[in-house]
């Protein structure tokens, strides 16, 4: 196999791999200082939960899906359901406020 077939078939292996994709952000919270809220991030192509947890006013984590784009679910201290978050773009670790 020659240099340059080499070089080109492992390009495409690395394209298509499926960590290639991944995103990664921060999520913020924006309620005011003192103040709690539960989040549940998803990452919309595979569908699963990346993080939960409570979150304090001006804390912020990191991030990590699978392709680029996340939902932030979240509710109030003593709410019983989450309220569903829009889809956002998860990508070179851009900020999300929650």
């Amino acid at each position: 196999m020659n240099r340059s077939l080499l070089t080109l078939v492992s390009a495409a292996a690395l394209v298509s791999g499926g960590q290639a994709m991944a995103g990664t952000c921060k999520l913020e919270s924006t309620l005011p200082g003192g103040e709690w809220k539960f989040v549940r991030v998803y990452d919309v192509d595979k569908g699963t939960i990346v993080l939960q947890r409570a979150i304090k006013a001006g804390e912020a984590y990191d991030v990590t899906v699978s392709g680029v784009r996340v939902r932030v679910d979240s509710k109030l201290p003593g709410g019983i359901k989450y309220d569903t978050g829009p889809i956002l773009p998860c990508v070179d670790g851009n900020r999300i406020k929650s």
